[in-house]
């Protein structure tokens, strides 16, 4: 298609407010109900994620304090969606479905701004089909279900699209204005859409005739000047550099496992995704080339943005995300499916129905968007603590930001002086030693979320034994630990190796021949202990990984009861070893102040690149120095995994176990 075609499209589609025959009208309708009908299910019990309550904490009573203390100082995006949600929350409330609703419903009507933008440049076909991925998608969905930047600047840079796009059609005043108002909303919304509207503004640059350049630049400077108030915050939030306390900087696997991800990580989908690019290729090949807006677009547009996140994470500061790409990619979808247009009209309807069929089966049974998303981690743990609080003998403990768990009490009207429950984030070891030893419950539930220390539930567990109930949630596990057995006890170990002075359980054990041994004639029957007093190391245990884990998500728990040690050196070391290199390592010791306890480690193979395949396991006793040391037992076992801790963003581990 030469210069003069495509300008013949853009001014064609920007002649009608809905483009296309009435067949292809018909077919956004149902698509756009679609998309509603995926965002909008069951909106009364869709819970608040993590990012939407970040937000929520952030909103003061006035709304300088909430600039001033919400978004500069302890936030990295632009001011406009919590000055939005501080308006909506003042008016209509924090109920989770009202604080949704608006972005929902701006996810939804970016789907139409992206279907006429994608109309002008490419034909109905592509527009269509583009719009049923975006429909569908667990990419849009979610990201369209959450009270953060993401809907917001979906719908304003698709606005933007298609406003630039109606103006190089019709010259209009008001679809100049819709362009430059998009714009500064778009970098009052999220940096990265902002980035976006650089880019849609210099292309603009090149495909406004001479006799608009004038206006469109005049419009062009008026977004400036409006951003102009943001540029001390924007200056000061890239002074923060990235978020390296939690995000890691992207490896070689980040593409393909964004690729897959966006295949709702499975083969049906994924084959649903070649045969539309094979069949854009073949008929682009057949028909001829894409035109050079296009391709500018797509390139610009759609891959501009991965590649500056992507680089910048690697050089600067990782800030790399997939919620980062949401803006961008439509444009890349407009570059790669653009060959759809030559389609034949007939096989619309099929194909539409095949998309939609393969990409809402696969959300919904492979992905369990709807199970795994409307199952909040914070509201479970939340009620754990108010069970606890009306269970006499239970205490209740957790390990996940405060703020949250006020949040949920305040927005349940819950008592908080009623409601105890301690907090064990930050907390070390010893300190955790001591809230369970002080407590007299017969029983304690136990909440944690991503930041806690893996140790927790093994903590717990020494001083509780009995597993009385477990369940797994995305990013998040909930326990109920007894004192004494109970019928409804459990166990989640799938492996477990013990040594004692008295016996071994299992194999891989390394003791030195020679270790003494001491009886302790203040216990009945004068137990005896290991005596590492003079050495630093004697008792060990070995064995490949593969051989005691089968699931990607265990947790390799390490246990050591200290009879008796002085002067702080005894330390239970966890390793991950290849050969002689460390690829993993981690150490517990007792306080200074302490001479006896019970010592945890422990390994997350989850967070582990590899997951720990083909790695040895090596737990020892480690006596730097060797002062006074005795041990009773070395214990080591492996707890089953939550197969959905990342759900939302990885392909789901098996079928959940303890839900």
């Amino acid at each position: 298609m030469n210069g003069a075609a495509w300008h013949d499209g853009v001014e064609e589609a920007a002649a009608h407010r809905v483009p296309g025959s009435p067949a292809q009208r018909s077919m956004l309708l149902a698509l756009l109900l679609v998309a509603a009908a995926l965002r909008l299910w069951d909106l009364p019990h869709m819970p608040y994620t993590h990012d939407e309550i970040s937000a929520l904490v952030r909103i003061f009573p006035t709304l300088g304090e909430t600039v001033r203390t919400g978004v500069i100082a302890m936030d990295t995006h632009p001011p406009g969606v919590q000055v939005f949600e501080w308006v909506w929350t003042k008016l209509f409330g924090m109920s989770e479905a009202a604080v949704k609703l608006p972005f929902i419903l701006l996810s939804i009507a970016a789907l139409f701004f992206l279907y006429r933008f994608a109309f002008a440049w490419a034909g109905g076909q592509v527009a269509l089909v583009i719009t049923a991925l975006l429909a569908t998608l667990q990419y849009t969905v979610m990201y369209g279900q959450i009270a953060r930047p993401y809907a917001v600047g979906l719908f304003t840079t698709a606005l933007m699209a298609d406003q630039l796009t109606r103006y190089l059609g019709s010259g209009s005043r008001r679809a100049l204005v819709g362009f430059a108002m998009a714009a500064v909303l778009s970098a009052y919304t999220h940096h990265f859409a902002m980035m976006l509207a650089v880019f849609m503004a210099a292309t603009g640059l090149f495909l406004v005739g001479q006799e608009r350049i004038k206006p469109y630049l005049a419009a062009c400077g008026i977004a400036i000047l409006l951003y102009l108030p943001n540029v001390p915050i924007f200056l000061g939030q890239l002074g923060q550099k990235g978020l390296d306390g939690w995000l890691a900087r992207p490896t070689a696997l980040w593409i393909p496992e964004y690729l897959w991800w966006l295949a709702h990580c499975t083969w049906a989908m994924a084959a649903a995704w070649i045969l539309l690019l094979a069949c854009s290729a073949a008929l682009k090949i057949r028909h001829g080339g894409t035109t050079t807006p296009i391709w500018a677009m797509a390139l610009l547009w759609g891959l501009g943005p991965l590649l500056v996140g992507y680089g910048y994470s690697l050089w600067r500061s990782p800030v790399l995300q997939y919620s980062m790409l949401l803006f961008s990619f439509p444009y890349l979808l407009l570059g790669l499916l653009a060959g759809l247009r030559h389609l034949p009209r007939r096989w619309m309807g099929a194909l539409l129905s095949l998309i939609v069929l393969v990409s809402t089966a696969t959300l919904i049974e492979v992905r369990k968007h709807y199970e795994i998303f409307y199952r909040s981690r914070y509201e479970a743990i939340t009620k754990g603590i108010l069970e606890a609080a009306s269970t006499p003998g239970r205490a209740a403990l957790v390990d996940t930001p405060d703020e949250v768990v006020r949040f949920y009490l305040q927005h349940w009207h819950a008592d908080a002086g009623a409601t105890p429950y301690t907090n064990l984030r930050d907390m070390p070891a010893d300190r955790v030693d001591s809230v369970l030893r002080a407590t007299d419950a017969s029983s304690v539930f136990l909440g944690f979320t991503p930041g806690s220390e893996p140790e927790r539930a093994a903590q717990v567990q020494a001083a509780f034994p009995f597993l009385l109930e477990r369940h797994d949630l995305e990013e998040g596990q909930t326990f109920l630990f007894g004192a004494s057995p109970a019928a409804a006890r459990r166990d989640d170990h799938t492996w477990s190796s013990m040594a004692t002075p008295e016996a071994i359980q299992g194999n891989g054990w390394n003791l030195d021949p020679d270790l003494p041994l001491h009886a302790d004639t203040a216990t009945r029957g004068a137990l005896r202990r290991w005596d590492l007093t003079g050495r630093e190391f004697g008792i060990a245990l070995e064995i490949p990984v593969y051989q005691i884990s089968s699931h990607d998500n265990d947790v390799i728990e390490a246990s050591m009861d200290v009879a008796e040690a002085h002067g702080g050196s005894l330390r239970l070391v966890a390793e991950l070893k290849v050969g002689k290199e460390s690829r993993f390592y981690r150490s517990t010791g007792l306080p200074a102040t302490r001479t006896a306890g019970t010592l945890v480690c422990a390994i997350p193979l989850a967070d582990l690149p590899g997951h720990g395949h083909g790695q040895q396991l090596l737990v020892y006793a480690w006596n730097e120095g060797g002062g006074v040391a005795r041990i009773s037992s070395v214990e080591v076992k492996v707890r089953s995994g939550n197969p959905w801790l990342y759900g939302f963003f990885q392909p789901l581990k098996g079928p959940l176990t303890y839900p």
